[in-house]
């Protein structure tokens, strides 16, 4: 009988595993590693709004409202039997938490929560957003208009009171006491802005705007106003500055400036004065000393399309998504700038 020579098998073998553990070691050392590890609640899954009240940070989004302990990070669901799915925007007013939800406009605290219907003057469909202004009065964005509550009704501002379109998706009043009223329904839309003087004001894409759709306002510390905006590929975040009474484009910021293509979901400024950017579909830009840095998925988020911000009292912050919530610490905001 003849005997089987293993001796190539043996040797080809030998060298594939040093072929392979030379491989490792240049991957290693070309500083190639595994993503961050950061802390990620999950649930919630999408991410909308975070409001704190005391040591709970409410959290609403696709499937509603849950409660998180900011300390311990534990999840709880709200006490409510209403369902509110699809949960655009909270407001915190005293120890009232109102909820804007794809069924309208919710109240709850501790005697209980309670949905307003059209016999309380509200509606009983979609509210995208909330809004107290400095006079005390609360209102509601909506599909047909904005609502307010005053002298203990509700009324409505709607295209015949000056609004560009009924659908109102968000609102902000300015440091001047203007409000700010942003549609999203291109190709018409875009920003209404009721000023302080009682005048009106327009912005669309026949005077500067990249995108009708209106997804964001914030103010930055300097007073100016960051608006962001866009669908799919098209997007940008735009700062808005107040000259001689009128508001005027300033800054145009788009992915040509190192923020990531497409649309613009949320622009947040941090306590060190860096900005963030977050995208809809391509992550979030974070501000460094040498120009953007991108974060997408990969590099540890949750998720791709950052919503919402929240700043903890520890300074950690927290980055709503589509998917969880991202937590990073202040030594890993420094990590991800390189100082």
């Amino acid at each position: 009988m003849r005997k089987s020579n293993q001796t190539p098998l043996i040797v080809l073998a030998l060298v594939a595993l040093t072929l392979l553990g030379m491989a490792y070691i240049s991957k290693k050392n070309s500083g190639d590693s595994e993503p961050p590890v950061y802390t990620i609640l999950n649930p919630p899954g999408d991410v909308t709004s975070m409001t704190e009240q005391n040591e709970t940070l409410w959290v609403g989004g696709k499937e509603g409202v849950v409660g998180i302990n900011i300390e311990a990070h534990t999840v709880f669901l709200l006490d409510c039997s209403k369902r509110m799915t699809y949960t655009r925007h909270m407001l915190l007013e005293g120890d009232t938490l109102w909820i804007g939800h794809d069924r309208g406009l919710t109240w709850y605290n501790s005697s209980g929560c309670k949905t307003l219907s059209t016999e309380d003057g509200m509606v009983d469909d979609r509210v995208n957003y909330l809004l107290k202004t400095s006079d005390g009065t609360l209102w509601a964005g909506t599909w047909h208009g904005a609502y307010y509550y005053r002298d203990a009704h509700w009324s409505r501002i709607t295209e015949s009171d000056g609004l560009l379109d009924n659908y109102v998706n968000v609102m902000f009043e300015d440091s001047h006491g203007g409000i700010w009223y942003g549609s999203y329904v291109a190709p018409n839309g875009g920003i209404s802005i009721h000023k302080a003087d009682g005048e009106w004001q327009y912005f669309t894409t026949e005077n500067g705007l990249v995108h009708n759709n209106i997804v964001q306002f914030y103010e930055d510390t300097d007073g100016s106003i960051w608006v962001s905006t866009g669908l799919m590929t098209v997007g940008a975040a735009i700062r808005f500055e107040l000259s001689d009474g009128e508001w005027q484009i300033a800054e145009v910021l788009n992915d040509a400036d190192g923020l990531p293509l497409g649309k613009i979901r949320s622009v947040f400024r941090d306590a060190n004065g860096y900005l963030w950017v977050g995208s809809e579909n391509e992550g979030l830009a974070l501000e460094t000393s040498f120009g953007f840095k991108i974060l997408k998925q990969g590099d540890g988020l949750s998720h791709d399309e950052v919503k919402v911000y929240y700043v903890d009292p520890a300074g950690n912050i927290w980055l709503g998504t589509r998917d969880g919530i991202t937590i990073l610490s202040e030594s890993d905001v420094s990590d991800i700038r390189g100082t």
